[in-house]
């Protein structure tokens, strides 16, 4: 109901004031709250949450999520930018200015792992948290407890999943050390303590980020049984029930050598080179790019071990580059490359699988310089990820 001076008041139904709410973003709705306490009461409430986020996540060109991860000072910059696949961009190059960037948070983290709806996961001096970027909260788990050794540094990998039948956000810990390897679980908002979560069948260390796929993560691994005779294998974690699906690497993908696997090939450390993208609703593997070369493989059914493969090439300019592949793919069958050097401006690479084109985009106005002054060892690095706004409260 609203009064205006000298007319009869303007009547407009619930429903309808629901519905424009609805298609509001989260910054605007953070601030109507304080309009009435019905809004307060519809903006806050769990199923307008969910609603909102259905019609963000149907958008084609979702935000980006670029975060700068400094592992020496244990800090997160994370800044929310445009999706550079829209109309308005140019074809092969483009800038994106400082005021089209939203600085969103500064965070105490070293790693970001996945993000999940609206959430990402990260790591932060030896405990794992969950922020949600839009509404810049943030919450942190209690540390993982090991049973075996608990003195001993940990080596853990989190992943982030979502349970869309409890409506529940859930994190998987695996200490990937092979004399432990521990699987352990917490639900967020629940009493918070890390459970049990065991893969009896088939113990084995992740080798890759985790990639989540309508209530499932998925992740590359190698069995923990060296006399196996396939060690490499596909990890299908179904968060609602919380159990293990696993399925092979074709063998006549695998290295010649036996001491090598699928996932850790030429690399000195259990994240190996390559990473799970959601390919059309099917998963792929990309390899970091080599000598400008590079190879993705896409599942094309589990059970019977069918994997397709195309090799691609980057054009001359970006042949002498090191990239990490990112797990954000656009409907125009783009992958997003960051080059391993971070430059000023920032610039990240989209290559097109389908056209074997590249395109760049330059970032103005990110402080580069400030990031890595003082670093050492090339601590810092680049990850993202795809940026949907949620209203998802992490209050517990």
């Amino acid at each position: 109901m609203k009064f205006c001076p000298n007319t009869t008041p303007i009547y407009i139904p619930l429903d309808l004031q629901i519905n424009i709410l609805l298609r509001l973003h989260v910054k605007s709705l953070l601030r109507f709250r304080c309009v009435s306490k019905l809004w307060c009461s519809i903006i806050t409430s769990h199923d307008f949450g969910n609603r909102h986020f259905d019609i963000t996540s149907s958008s084609p060109a979702p935000r980006l999520l670029i975060a700068f991860q400094d592992f020496d000072r244990n800090e997160l910059t994370l800044v929310s930018s445009p999706n550079p696949n829209t109309s308005s961009f140019s074809p092969s190059s483009c800038c994106v200015p400082y005021k089209d960037l939203r600085l969103l948070n500064n965070i105490n983290g070293r790693k970001v792992y996945n993000a999940v709806r609206g959430l990402i996961c990260f790591e932060s001096r030896l405990k794992v948290g969950i922020c949600n970027p839009s509404t810049r909260e943030l919450h942190i788990f209690p540390r993982v407890k090991l049973k075996r050794d608990p003195d001993t540094f940990p080596c853990i990998m989190y992943f982030l999943g979502y349970d869309p039948i409890e409506d529940k956000y859930k994190v998987l810990a695996i200490d990937n050390l092979p004399w432990r390897l521990e699987y352990k679980i917490v639900v967020l908002g629940e009493e918070e303590a890390w459970r049990e979560a065991p893969c009896v069948a088939c113990p084995h260390l992740a080798n890759t980020l985790g990639l989540y796929m309508n209530g499932s993560l998925y992740y590359g691994a190698s069995r923990k049984d060296k006399g196996s005779p396939n060690n490499s294998i596909i990890v299908s974690f179904d968060v609602r029930s919380e159990t293990y699906k696993i399925s092979n690497v074709p063998s006549k993908l695998l290295p010649l050598d036996d001491s090598d696997n699928f996932w850790t090939a030429n690399c000195n450390w259990f994240i190996g080179d390559k990473t799970l993208i959601n390919y059309s609703g099917k998963i792929g593997v990309v390899e970091k790019p080599r000598h400008g070369i590079f190879r993705m493989w896409v599942v094309e059914d589990a059970e019977k071990e069918e994997w397709s493969m195309n090799t691609f090439y980057l054009p001359q300019s970006a042949a002498g580059i090191d990239f990490n592949v990112m797990d954000t793919t656009f409907n125009t069958g783009e992958i997003c490359l960051v080059p391993k050097k971070i430059l000023d401006p920032f610039c990240l690479f989209y290559y097109n699988l389908k056209t074997n084109s590249m395109r760049s985009v330059t970032y103005e106005g990110l402080p580069i310089s400030e990031f890595k002054q003082g670093l050492q060892f090339h601590s810092l690095s680049v990850t993202v990820s795809d940026h949907y706004e949620s209203l998802v409260s992490l209050e517990t």
